[in-house]
């Protein structure tokens, strides 16, 4: 299975690595206030150390990335802790505009994994989106995520078309759909942190 590299695991980490600093940092300034500083060095050294392991990690598990395009059909779960939200592109149509540019319509199918699904989630969550159009220049060119808003329950699907205007002479569209919560991107092995490599998904030959 596909993913945007989101697990238990990972979570775990930037939480208790958020928790545990900010402890450490609230540590360090009641022993500065009170003028303890052997504990305040102590305070300091733990955070400073943790965090640069915490770094080491996060960079080793970007770096060591491989970009990934996805073929039409295939797909890649989006998660949140669990993966239940698989998307794939199930069709492109080009058309050109008056303005020089060409109206991409690609569509999109959402299908709810019952199998990838936590016993205690929601069965109704949803994720935020962030959709783009890459060229292989490396603009991009935004499109709208409403409608992969709408509610699923387990073993259901359905697919949504998502409207692009790029430039004619723009080459190897690839669609880029992931997630767009900020914390991502703190997420050790996220495909959203820093210097991850990503996974698209390939347009095929429009109509």
């Amino acid at each position: 299975m596909i993913t945007d590299g989101l697990n238990p695991l990972t979570v775990l980490l930037f939480v208790g690595a958020a928790l545990a600093g900010a402890t450490l940092i609230v540590l360090y300034i009641f022993a500065r206030v009170t003028k303890r500083e052997p504990f305040a060095r102590i305070a300091l050294r733990l955070l400073l150390g943790g965090a640069g392991v915490y770094v080491v990690i996060f960079l080793v598990a970007s770096l060591t990335s491989r970009s990934r395009v996805l073929a039409v059909g295939e797909e890649k779960h989006i998660c949140e802790v669990d993966c239940h939200l698989a998307y794939a592109v199930a069709a492109t149509k080009a058309e050109p505009l008056a303005n020089g540019q060409v109206r991409h319509t690609v569509t999109v199918k959402v299908r709810f994994d019952e199998e990838t699904i936590s016993s205690r989630r929601p069965r109704d969550a949803t994720n935020s989106w962030y959709v783009a159009l890459l060229d292989d220049a490396g603009n991009r060119y935004p499109g709208s995520a409403d409608g992969l808003k709408r509610k699923l329950i387990p073993g259901e699907s359905y697919t949504t078309d998502i409207v692009f205007d790029v430039p004619a002479d723009a080459k190897g569209l690839r669609l880029v759909l992931r997630n767009d919560d900020p914390e991502s991107t703190f997420i050790i092995g996220h495909e959203n942190s820093l210097f991850h490599a990503k996974t698209t998904f390939a347009l095929g030959k429009a109509s």
